[in-house]
Order: C-alpha cells, then structure tokens, then sequence
C-alpha cells in the first residue's frame, strides 16, 4: 500500500506543477500586457517579500511532520494529537507574528528599493495577504496529517484545483485592475481551497479534535529541540528563492526584477516539478528510519531517478530557452533566456541535495546542515551584491549556480558521509554523464533557435529531440531492475 500511495502521490504532485507551470505560461505575458513590466516586477517583488515572512515558521513544520509520522507509526494516536493540538496554537501564534510584521516593511517601500508612492498599493497588498499569511501557518497540523498518511496525492489534488480557480481569477479579473486585484483573488483562493484541505484531513484522520489539555510546553520544546537547526536551514533556502528581486530592486530596477523573475520562475517551476514527484519519499524514509531499515539500496535507486528527471529537464531548459522566450515574451525579455541557461545547470545537483538533505533530516542528523545552510546564505547575498553590482542579472544567475554547486554537491555530501558510510560512486557517474549531456545541449541551443520561431515549431522539435534522447537517457539512469520490469510488461503486452 505504501508504493502504491507514493506513487499516487508522486503523480498527483507532478500534475499539480504541470499546471502550475501552464498557469504560469498563461498568465505570465496577459499580465506583463494588462500591468506592463514594472507592474509585473512588483507583483513578483510583493511575493518575494511575503515569501520571505515564512522563516517565522522557524523550522516547525518539518518537525511537526516527523513527530506526527513517528508517532503515528507507533500507533500512538494520542501523543500524535498532543503534537498537531499543540502546534496549531504555535503556528496561528507564529502566523499573526509574520504577518504584522510583513505590514511593518510594506509600510516603508524605500527598504524594498521603491519610491513612497508605491506606499499606498503595498500597504493594502499587505493588508489582505496577511489573513492568507496566518491561515497558511495554521495549515502546517493540517499538512502533517496528509504527509503522515502518504495521502500527498489529496493535498497535490486540491491544490490543483486551487491553482486552476486562481489563475482563472486573475486572467479574467485580478489583471485588468492591478496587483491590489490580483491578491484579493490569490487570497480568495487560497482560503476557500485550504477549508475543504482541513475537512478531507478530518475524512483521512479522524480521530484529532481540539483539545485545550493537549497543549503543552513539553511539546513545543520538543518540536523546538528537532526545528532549532532546520531554522538556519529555512532562513537559507528563503534567501536563494526570494532575495534575489529584493536585492535587484536596489541595485537595479524593478524591471530587472521582471526580467529575472521569469527566468527564475523558469528554473523554480522545473525544480519544484523534480521536487514533486520525489516529495513524499521523505516521509517514507522517515518510516524506514522508524523501522532500522536499510536505506542504501532505496537512496541509490531514488537518486538514479532524480537523475533522469533533472537532466531531462535540464537539456529542454537548455537547447530551447532562447526560442520559448522569444515566442513567449518576446524580444524584451530575450536576456532572460541567458540567465535560465546559466541557473539550469544548478538543477544537475538537486539529486544530491534532495538525498542528503531528506536522509539526514529523517535521522535528526541535521545539525550540520544548519552550518552548510548558514554558509551557502552567506555566500549567496555577497556573490549578488557584488557580481550583480558588476555584471547585472547575469551576475545574480551566476551567484546562484555556483552557490547550489557549493552548498548541495560538495558541503551536503561532507555532512551526509559522516553519518552515512554509503558510496556515492553511482550517483557520481551520472551526475559526470548528466553535465556533458548540459554542455552538448548548450552548444547545440543557437543552433536550434536559428529552426524554431513559432509554438508550433517549438512543439515539434521538443517531441523530436525528447523522443529521441529521453530512451537513451532513461536507459542508461533507470536502475536495472526497473528497465527489467518495463520489459516484462511489454512483453506480456504483445
């Protein structure tokens, strides 16, 4: 039944980036056409910095997921119910935290790099994000009980729904009256979605009501103990998604943020669709490491395949993002196209960092990664302030490939070998094998954009070029045993 529900979930999760990515390519130029460039750089500027009010969750969630699904596990119903009672209260109080206080910097835009007339628009963005703020928090118990019960699949499914009914929102409403428009639709949204998430948690696990004896300090010190390293963790990973258009909005400019956006919007929506379809094997390595199971043969085979994702990914990004942006943007957003070239190579080590980081977590032996967080945060806002002072936005793409390569392939691996006498020799191969193919795929770009100027043309050399190579590539990544089981269903097929 586990397989099985990873499977769902792992489906139902990479359904929910597809659309969430087609939403994005929809959306992206009716709003650039409705709001022009600057407006749609501040769109992205307003949800970098909301974005960013989430390191107030401090590292909670993951541990509320990890105690819940131990516990659960156990069959310890009560103690499970203890700990989603208990931090509930933490979540909304930590939620109502971050949102006045994302008020508090929205009343100030010269922080954020603007002028004071754009006080007025951000303070009553600010004002309606931030119900969306604490009821997102207060989500956490709720996202818990689904990663517990490996029922990813009904969270990624509701979720689709919600990104469906927001994007339909915004095209036909939000975008023809401004940003202020456009978040009281994301809001909207987000609210009526996440009620019927809370009433499927109650269908999936029934047996948790609110239950004021359940709250304890023993419970939020315990969540605290396993969290206090995630924190550094969180912090870090907020600063390489989000500081990027704070920090080019006062270098730059808010088009600079426009034009950044839409390549990093690219590569988060490739690593997200990745990250998907290997989300719920945390909470299963999580369950082999409540059982002392042996997770070598499991971590090699889930590495294979994260492999095969990346680098597929990775070479479409390369060989057609000159193309797709001139197709879909245009010629004022063709630097784009460059900065999405030099971040796809980031995507090559996510294998390695998907690993080391879910393996280490599942085993509570994270501390190191608090200091290899700390580290590549660090790196990360003095590579942007000084390569993007120098070279612009290709400077801050520059900053954030290298800082992946830093942090996720060599001080990962450092921390993960410490407690894990396991070879990584395979995973190595294919990462050498994954970085020629990206290099090939990058000398042959100019080559294909000279062919492809129309969506149709970009259509049909990706299915060229995709059922060409993805055979050959699966071949070679796809454990053995998986290419043995495709062969006898084909076989029993004819």
């Amino acid at each position: 039944m586990s397989k099985k529900r990873l499977l769902s979930s792992g489906f139902f999760s990479l359904i929910e980036k597809i659309v969430t990515v087609a939403a994005m390519l929809i959306l992206t130029p009716s709003i650039i056409t409705s709001i022009g460039s600057d407006g749609y750089g501040l769109w992205l500027l307003i949800l970098s910095v909301m974005a960013f009010f989430n390191i107030i969750e401090l590292g909670f969630p993951a541990a509320v997921q990890r105690f819940v699904t131990l516990h659960l596990e156990k069959g310890d119903k009560d103690t499970a119910n203890a700990f989603l009672t208990t931090s509930l209260l933490l979540f909304l109080s930590l939620g109502t935290v971050s949102a006045l206080s994302a008020i508090c910097v929205f009343n100030y835009p010269h922080v954020l790099g603007l002028e004071n007339d754009y006080q007025d628009t951000l303070m009553q963005v600010a004002l309606i994000f931030a119900l969306k703020i604490v009821m997102d928090f207060s989500m956490n118990p709720i996202h818990a009980i689904y990663s517990a019960h490996l029922r990813v699949d009904a969270d990624a499914a509701l979720s689709t729904l919600n990104v469906i009914v927001k994007s339909l929102l915004i095209f036909y409403i939000g975008r023809h009256h401004g940003v202020v428009a456009m978040a009281y639709c994301a809001v909207l949204t987000d609210v009526s979605i996440n009620l019927l998430k809370i009433g499927v948690a109650r269908k999936i696990y029934p047996y948790w009501s609110l239950n004021v004896s359940n709250i304890s300090l023993s419970r939020v010190l315990e969540l605290f103990n396993f969290s206090k390293y995630i924190i550094i963790m969180a912090f870090a990973r907020m600063i390489n998604q989000r500081s990027a258009p704070i920090l080019i909005s006062n270098i730059m400019s808010v088009k600079a943020v426009a034009i950044f956006g839409v390549a990093q919007n690219l590569i988060n929506h490739a690593d997200t669709l990745n990250n998907s379809i290997f989300h719920a094997f945390s909470a299963y390595f999580t369950k082999l490491v409540a059982r002392g199971g042996n997770m070598s043969e499991y971590i090699i085979k889930t590495a294979r395949l994260c492999f095969l994702t990346c680098l597929v990914l990775a070479i479409n990004i390369l060989i057609f993002s000159q193309s797709f942006i001139e197709v879909w943007l245009g010629d004022t957003f063709a630097e784009a196209s460059l900065l999405i070239s030099i971040m796809a190579f980031s995507l090559l080590v996510r294998p390695y960092a998907m690993i080391f980081r879910n393996i280490l977590v599942a085993q509570a032996n994270h501390k190191n990664l608090m200091y290899v967080s700390l580290i590549g945060s660090i790196f990360t806002i003095t590579l942007i302030v000084t390569l993007g002072a120098e070279y612009g936005t290709i400077g801050v793409a520059i900053s954030f490939t290298l800082v992946s390569y830093l942090t996720q392939f060599f001080l990962y691996r450092l921390a993960f070998l410490k407690y894990n006498a396991i070879s990584l020799k395979q995973m190595d191969i294919c990462f050498i094998v994954s970085f020629t193919l990206c290099l090939l795929a990058l000398a042959s770009s100019s080559y294909v954009s000279q062919f492809v100027n129309s969506w149709l043309g970009l259509i049909g050399a990706a299915a060229l070029i995709n059922g060409t190579l993805v055979p050959l590539i699966a071949y070679f990544f796809l454990p053995p045993d998986f290419i043995a089981l495709i062969k006898q269903k084909v076989q029993l097929k004819l």
